[in-house]
């Protein structure tokens, strides 16, 4: 009976409207599979030496049983101005009187009846309200085996009607802790869904915003001097732009991968706009690379180099790749208060073990940097590049 309240409503809820007609079936056989445990009193009822009437009522008594119970399935709130513990007790006391009905022809039989009370109770509410109304049923079940004249039988009322309640209350338990990891789950994945989504708009807007910028207030600067240079950069501009919200698209729908090549060939051009003489590796040596780390790369790439851009006032930015290693330098101011940062795989390999040092007021760039490389299982070390140094610049380094 713990399949009957799983599905479409969980644990611990109850439709309040009429179950709609595709959900009907599967409801009716989930519940109804139980009644299969009805055979014994049919049975008994069947075959019992009463007389014709009795046994009438006790056919009765046992079809509006299941009846009751199968209904209360497919219309679980009849009286919509009763709260619903008050619903399921007004079916208590009806399945109740189809139990009475059965007695004189099922006999002990009857008991058989005590789960389908139980569960009413244990799986559609919350335990706090379901489990001290069942274990009263059970108790005055209990007693009603204590006070038969049962004989030898007795042990076989108490023992079952005991199990039964443990068992339900086991079943209720477990059904319980999957609904809530499954809420959880859920809950975690979309945390992280709209943690990357807005990490991936704030890496494509942010170098793109940053190109943009430069390259409008060149133009600006060029309108008097050179009007085709400002024209042409006016028209890169609004190609920038239209592939910016092409990408910001694609990223919000979970389609957009950065092409290392192409971020290459972006960057240089956003370096030059910036005036910072770039030194950049070949975008053809880099094609050879596993395609997960050219796109982590790629990310990484954008982020390091619009900082560089941004913050940095660099005249110089080198980007060195290989197969493990991705590495942004500048020769600009350098980092604001550096802090030595807490790493979960072990010390740095290389010069990098030496001196790692991350910005303690990081913006989400960078916060947005380290996750990534986190999830590929790497490192990002941020650096000065001559500690000492007047201007010491930055070094950059993810580290696979």
């Amino acid at each position: 009976m713990a399949a009957q309240t799983s599905g479409a409503y969980g644990p611990g809820e109850w439709p309040e409207v009429p179950l709609k007609r595709h959900e009907l079936v599967p409801i009716l056989i989930t519940a109804g599979v139980w009644l299969v445990f009805l055979i014994l009193p049919l049975v008994t009822i069947t075959t019992s030496d009463v007389t014709l009437g009795v046994r009438i009522l006790g056919f009765a008594g046992l079809a509006a049983f299941a009846g009751i119970y199968l209904g209360h399935f497919v219309w679980p709130w009849p009286y919509r101005t009763l709260p619903h513990w008050a619903n399921t007790a007004a079916v208590t006391v009806l399945l109740c009187l189809c139990i009475l009905a059965t007695i004189p022809s099922a006999g002990l039989n009857a008991f058989n009846f005590l789960p389908f009370t139980l569960a009413i109770w244990i799986f559609p509410h919350r335990l706090k309200v379901g489990f001290p109304v069942a274990v009263g049923l059970a108790a005055i079940w209990l007693l009603a085996a204590l006070l038969v004249d049962a004989r030898e039988e007795r042990f076989w009322l108490i023992v079952p009607t005991g199990l039964a309640l443990v068992i339900m209350l086991a079943l209720r338990l477990a059904m319980e802790r999957e609904e809530r990891s499954r809420v959880l789950g859920e809950e975690l994945a979309l945390s992280r869904q709209r943690e990357r989504v807005g990490r991936d708009v704030h890496d494509v807007l942010g170098h793109s915003l940053t190109v943009i910028t430069l390259k409008t207030e060149l133009a600006r600067r060029l309108m008097d001097t050179d009007p085709e240079r400002a024209q042409a950069e006016l028209d890169e501009v609004l190609a920038i732009s239209r592939q910016s919200l092409a990408e910001v698209r694609n990223t919000v729908g979970g389609l957009h991968v950065p092409e290392l090549g192409a971020q290459l060939a972006s960057v240089r051009t956003a370096l030059a706009a910036a005036g910072i003489a770039p030194g950049l590796p070949d975008p053809a040596a880099v094609s050879t690379l596993p395609p997960d780390r050219r796109e982590l790369y790629a990310w990484c790439l954008r982020e390091a180099v619009t900082n560089v851009i941004r913050h940095a006032g660099a005249s110089r930015c080198t980007v060195t790749i290989t197969a493990d290693r991705l590495t942004v330098s500048d020769d600009g101011r350098g980092l604001p208060c550096p802090v030595p940062p807490v790493t979960g795989r072990g010390s740095v390999p290389g010069p990098a073990s030496d001196a790692v040092l991350v910005m303690s007021g990081a913006g989400s760039g960078l916060r947005g940097m380290r996750h990534r490389v986190t999830e590929a299982g790497g490192i990002l070390s941020v650096r000065p590049a001559q500690s000492g140094s007047v201007r010491p610049g930055t070094i950059v380094e993810v580290i696979l």
